[in-house]
């Protein structure tokens, strides 16, 4: 750490920087005992919302450790343990709470307050702790808050910006170390909690930047999002940034979720530490993952873009407010709308817009907003990047003149209370939302689905055996079985699949299996096409050494049902009624199409079948699959055992159609993994329609 020395001027001029002590901001704070009792410590902090911390001591009156009021509330505010300890000591709680007593560091009056944030972000880069125990000659005199330490060296900023322009290597190391800890105190770039996945892409203009993002999770529902932009960039800047942060630290162990709430009190801090010698604007949002409510609030900065994917339409979220900082007392209006599955939000700062080519022309909003509709289907790395290459391309240069950063996500998935991002039981009927049955709710309440349920957006979730539910999940329409632990979701992405509702695509396999290694695609003109079709295919597998002859068994299997439905079940009249026998010779018609396409990837094989009649129905499959489990088999004149046995010889059965226009049914086969012919296996049926669909069985 470099060494300024306390004397204001040197006798060349230069100006040197000085910090002051921590004896200055020191708040005076009684310690207490260990023998103090737990609910007792509770009502001093909820009796004095300025007390952030409470120095311990042991039965000897020496230093023990200090209680953070955010750690100490994490806790206590829970109801469980109010009950716990509410008749017992510290002593009792230091038992199972050790870490509640813990200090990052010990600090003397004397300590100058740069020294001090220094060492301490250094032992805790994330400003888990807001207070910090000071001792004085013999005893503990109070604890000092980290944000008014930060708040007191911006007001020196001036000097320490002169000094550190006089400093020479060593200053530039220091400098090195401080955008360091800076990117140390941002969130990851690759986001993902519970319903979103996201990707932060931040670029300074200076070692030390003053862009600013931030993220955070309520009670494993609402999302919270920040992006942010101080005025000016360099040192000065950082320090609001990092001021920004360890106030963003608090806000969140409040559980603060309220867009205008936290722009309030951000403005409040920002004010109190730059006194208005620099601003800061922020766009502030906040997913209900559950619900898709999405309610935002702005502190001067450029408005946040959604992306509507079901419409294709690009909304400015447009709302106004005063810069962070701007007055000691600010309230910021607040807006609501919906975001839907599959939709975007996009955040970024001005530098985008704002910077100019050699004829002082700027990149400009409508060339951002055209970059984000034509990728709006694109993953957000790529996004992001065709943003910089077409700003770097437009100004001929590679260097901007100010911090930049750009912010998306994506909403996915609808959450139900889960407990964590990581691991999350299945939610209790009454938490379903709509959208998620789990195996085990339905099983003791089969009548969890309401008639009204959207059936393309429904998906039953089974831990394993499901097929004895098929009968009773048919009669209510369900097309929709993915199991959760199938190796083959992995594989597939088990995001991807449950999303599959949300798309439109014409050709599932080359969605599915986006990289393959090898690909063969047939058009059929003729039903004599189809074993010499099966040969070929025979053959290529057989060459390209699969060692598991049985899967290329089963593969050969399902190129025969496939075709053959093809060929004979799907050409039907306006009754339904099938035209052709199975059997029959003939030549397809102009207007017929009938495609197979194979895809291998990796270990997976896909194959698919797309015909131009889409004439299939989910209650015509679903009756089929629940006759067979049913125990009756083949019916005379009926069909159909070939849907039923082509599900069972599949790891994953897709099938989406689009009514009289088109039906593409894809398989996949795991070529490695175990295969049980037994075994139940997951099946989606999209049916894209504008009418009201039954429920009930259809009549054949």
């Amino acid at each position: 750490m470099i060494e300024f020395p306390h004397n204001k001027r040197n006798t060349n001029g230069s100006v040197e920087f000085t910090a002051p002590s921590v004896l200055e901001l020191t708040l005076p704070v009684k310690p207490i005992m260990l023998d103090m009792m737990v609910l007792d410590v509770l009502g001093l902090f909820l009796d004095n919302p300025t007390l952030s911390a409470l120095p311990v001591l042991n039965d000897d009156k020496q230093f023990f450790g200090i209680i953070s009021r955010r750690n100490y509330l994490n806790l206590m505010t829970k109801a469980f343990a109010r009950e716990l300890y509410a008749r017992k000591t510290l002593y009792t709680l230091l038992e199972s709470n050790a870490e509640i007593f813990v200090a990052p560091m010990l600090v003397h009056t004397h300590d100058r307050i740069d020294q001090v944030i220094a060492d301490f972000l250094n032992r805790d880069p994330g400003i888990q702790y807001e207070a910090l125990p000071v001792i004085g000659e013999t005893e503990i005199v109070g604890v000092v808050k980290i944000a008014d330490m930060m708040l007191r060296m911006s007001q020196s900023q001036g000097n320490l910006i002169e000094t550190m322009q006089q400093l020479s290597a060593r200053l530039n190391d220091e400098v090195a170390n401080a955008a360091t800890l800076q990117q140390n105190l941002l969130r990851p770039a690759d986001i993902r909690l519970p319903g979103v996945r996201g990707l932060s892409t931040m670029m300074t203009s200076s070692e030390v930047g003053g862009d600013f993002y931030d993220y955070y999770l309520v009670d494993n529902r609402w999302v919270v999002m920040l992006v942010g932009d101080v005025s000016g960039h360099g040192i000065a800047a950082g320090t609001i940034v990092c001021a920004a942060k360890a106030a963003v630290n608090f806000l969140e162990s409040e559980q603060v979720k309220e867009p205008h709430k936290i722009l309030a009190r951000l403005s409040n801090i920002i004010f109190n530490t730059a006194h208005q010698s620099l601003l800061m604007t922020m766009f502030a949002l906040c997913l209900d993952t559950q619900t898709g409510e999405l309610r935002y609030a702005n502190a001067g900065h450029q408005f946040a873009y959604l992306y509507r994917a079901m419409l294709g339409r690009l909304d400015s979220l447009e709302i106004g407010g005063l810069p962070l900082g701007k007055n000691a007392d600010t309230e910021y209006d607040q807006e609501i709308t919906e975001m839907d599955l599959g939709d975007r939000l996009f955040l970024y700062t001005d530098s985008i817009v704002e910077e100019e080519d050699s004829k002082n022309e700027c990149f400009g909003y409508e060339r951002l907003e055209a970059l984000l509709v034509n990728y709006a289907d694109s993953d957000m790395a790529t996004l992001h990047g065709q943003v910089l290459n077409a700003l770097t391309s437009y100004l001929q240069r590679s260097v901007f003149y100010d911090d930049l950063t750009l912010f998306s996500i994506d909403y996915l998935e609808k959450t139900y209370g889960t407990t964590s991002a990581e691991s999350a039981p299945a939610p209790k009927s009454h938490e379903l939302g709509h959208k998620f049955i789990f195996d085990a709710d339905y099983r003791s309440d089969p009548k969890l689905i309401p008639p009204i349920i959207n059936r393309q957006e429904l998906v039953f979730l089974a831990k394993n055996h499901f097929s004895d539910l098929i009968p009773s999940l048919s009669t209510q329409g369900v097309r929709r079985v993915l199991q959760q632990d199938h190796p083959i979701n992995q594989l597939l992405g088990w995001e991807t699949l449950l999303n599959q509702h949300q798309k439109k695509c014409p050709d599932d396999l080359a969605m599915l299996l986006r990289y393959p290694d090898q690909r063969r695609e047939f058009e059929l003109t003729h039903t004599e096409d189809k074993a010499f079709i099966i040969a070929e295919v025979d053959a290529w597998l057989q060459e390209l050494g699969i060692p598991n002859q049985e899967r290329i068994d089963a593969a050969v299997f399902l190129l025969d049902e496939l075709i053959e439905n093809g060929l004979c079940a799907a050409p039907r009249d306006a009754k339904g009624r099938a035209l052709y026998p199975k059997g029959t010779s003939r030549e397809l018609d102009a207007d017929e199409k009938l495609r197979l396409d194979l895809t291998i990837q990796g270990s997976l094989l896909g194959i698919s079948l797309t015909d131009t009649w889409g004439t299939l129905t989910p209650n015509v499959f679903l009756n089929r699959l629940t006759w067979h489990i049913e125990g009756f088999g083949l019916d005379s004149g009926l069909g159909g055992g070939g849907l039923y046995l082509i599900w069972r010889m599949s790891d994953y059965l897709q099938l989406r159609v689009f009514p009289n226009q088109q039906t593409q049914v894809c398989v996949f086969l795991d070529l490695i993994n175990p295969f049980n012919p037994e075994s139940d296996k997951g099946f989606q049926f999209l049916y894209h329609t504008e009418l009201l669909e039954a429920i009930n069985h259809e009549p054949v």
